[in-house]
C-alpha cells in the first residue's frame, strides 16, 4: 500500500499499548491512547483510518466508544479487541458499535496486521462510495435544473 495506514489503538493497559507500538510502528502510523479523552484528542488532530479499542475499560466500554464514534466519525473503520468471549459483546459490537471485526486478546500479530489492512481497504472503499454519492447528487441537481429550464421555455 502506498499510503501508510493511520491506526489508533485505545487500551487502558499501558503494556498493551507498548506492545502494539513495538509490533506495528514500522508498518503503520501508530497513535496510542489509554483513555477516551486521549483517543478523541488524537481523532480530532490526526487523520485516522482505523481504530482498535479494548472492550473493557474504566468508565466506558469499547462498544460505547464506538457507538459514539460511528456518529461523529462514521468513516473510521472500527475493530474491537477483547479477552471476553460473551455472545452479547459480539452482538452489541456489531449492532451498536458497527464494528468491522472482533478480535481476541492476547493479540495474534499476523491476524491484527491482516485485519488492519482489510479495515483500511474498507475505509478507502467507503470513502470512494461517499464521493460517488456526492457526484450523483450533483449530477442529479444539474439534470433537474436543465429539465426545469426546458419546461419553462
Amino acid at each position: 500500500m502506498s499510503t501508510k495506514i493511520s491506526v489508533l489503538y485505545l487500551d487502558d493497559e499501558v503494556e498493551n499499548l507498548n506492545s502494539f507500538n513495538a509490533n506495528f510502528r514500522r508498518e503503520f502510523n501508530v497513535h496510542l491512547a489509554n483513555s477516551i479523552d486521549e483517543a478523541y484528542s488524537v481523532i480530532e488532530s490526526k487523520e485516522i483510518h482505523v481504530v482498535l479499542s479494548d472492550h473493557k475499560m474504566p468508565h466506558i466500554t469499547g462498544i460505547e466508544f464506538f457507538e459514539t464514534l460511528c456518529k461523529t466519525h462514521p468513516s473510521i473503520t472500527r475493530i474491537l479487541l477483547t479477552g471476553c468471549s460473551e455472545l452479547n459483546v459480539v452482538v452489541d459490537g456489531i449492532n451498536r458499535g458497527q464494528i468491522f471485526k472482533y478480535l481476541y486478546k492476547p493479540m495474534n500479530v499476523d491476524l491484527v496486521r491482516k485485519t488492519v489492512e482489510d479495515a483500511y481497504k474498507k475505509f478507502l472503499e467507503d470513502k470512494k462510495n461517499q464521493m460517488e454519492v456526492v457526484e450523483l447528487i450533483e449530477t442529479n441537481e444539474k439534470l433537474e435544473f436543465m429539465l426545469r429550464q426546458k419546461l419553462i421555455s
